[in-house]
């Protein structure tokens, strides 16, 4: 008998380069910045494959391009033979933000002299 789907959101499939980083209780102790690829997407996460294997239950930033989302891992696991890295990680994101050189030049803007400098990951 087949598997039932168990998803309740779609998945879209796309192919886009993101760094991730496992965040600790305070900068620094956040970390290495990893690159990953993201799989797919849907409406409460992303599936990611990686070169590194990562816990489930971290929290986790993950960049692509101009956004920065913030989540959790629901799992990590062995990709299957012949794909393009050696985990996928699956991963339910619950902060997003986007546009943010436009958020650094307002901050610039705004008081150029006490504006904190924005870490590009």
């Amino acid at each position: 008998m087949a598997d039932k789907e168990k998803r309740t959101r779609p998945r879209i499939a796309v192919d886009a380069a993101a760094t991730l980083q496992v965040l600790g209780t305070s900068q620094a102790t956040n970390g290495a910045t990893i690159p990953v690829r993201v799989s797919d997407v849907s409406e409460r996460g992303m599936r990611l494959q990686s070169g590194t294997q990562i816990d489930a239950g971290q929290a986790i930033r993950l960049d692509i391009g101009e956004s920065m989302f913030l989540g959790e891992v629901c799992y990590c696991a062995p990709a299957p033979a012949g794909a393009s890295a050696p985990y996928n990680i699956g991963i339910v994101t619950e902060q997003c933000l986007t546009g943010l050189s436009g958020l650094r030049h307002l901050i610039t803007a705004l008081d150029p002299e006490t504006s904190p400098k924005l870490e590009r990951v």
